[in-house]
Parts: C-alpha cells; structure tokens; sequence
C-alpha cells in the first residue's frame, strides 16, 4: 500500500511541477520582455517557493518509489529524514525571500 501512495503522490506533484515550472517560465520570460509588469514580477516572485518545493516532492517521491519492494520501502527512517530535509529547505527558501533583498529590476 506503501508504494502505491508514493506512485500516485510522484504523479500528482510531477502534474503540479510541469504547471507551475511553465507558469514560472512564461511569467519570467514575460516579466523580462516588460510585458505585463508589475503583474508578472509579482506572480514569477510569488511562484519560487511553490515551485521549488513541488520539485522537492516529486524528487523525493520519485526515489520513495524506487525504494518499493525492497526492504527499505517501509522504513519510517527514511520517511522522517524525507520530511526533515523537506522542511530544512523550505525554511531556508522562506529565509531568503524574507531576508535576502531583491534588486528591483523595474
């Protein structure tokens, strides 16, 4: 059962990951052509920590995944040290935007 929870959350997050890296994309190449501002600087700079953090979890579902049907792939340790990592880079994702100033390219 294990496995299938890993396999259907690596295809959910690889969805969201596909829709929000165009979105990211399109607003960036969009935002440095001047077309739409200040609306594009706002969604490509809203967009970062979701996109950064899909891509954590399908990389992280997609090597859960692989762990299925060995003998690791009910490991709880395994599990906590996913999610430890996990939220270690989303505090220090929320750590730079807040912190670390952006130059305003307006």
């Amino acid at each position: 059962m294990a496995g299938k929870t890993s396999e259907n959350i690596k295809k959910v997050s690889l969805v969201l990951f596909i829709i929000l890296g165009l979105v990211h994309i399109l607003t960036g190449f969009m935002m440095t052509s001047g077309i739409g501002l200040p609306y594009t600087f706002i969604v490509n700079h809203i967009m970062d920590i979701p996109f950064a953090m899909i891509a954590l979890i399908y990389g992280l579902s997609s090597i859960k995944a692989g762990f299925s049907g060995t003998k690791t792939a009910g490991n709880k340790i395994i599990n906590i040290l996913f999610i430890v990592l996990a939220l270690l880079i989303f505090a220090g994702l929320v750590y730079i935007n807040v912190f670390v100033p952006d130059k305003i390219t307006m």
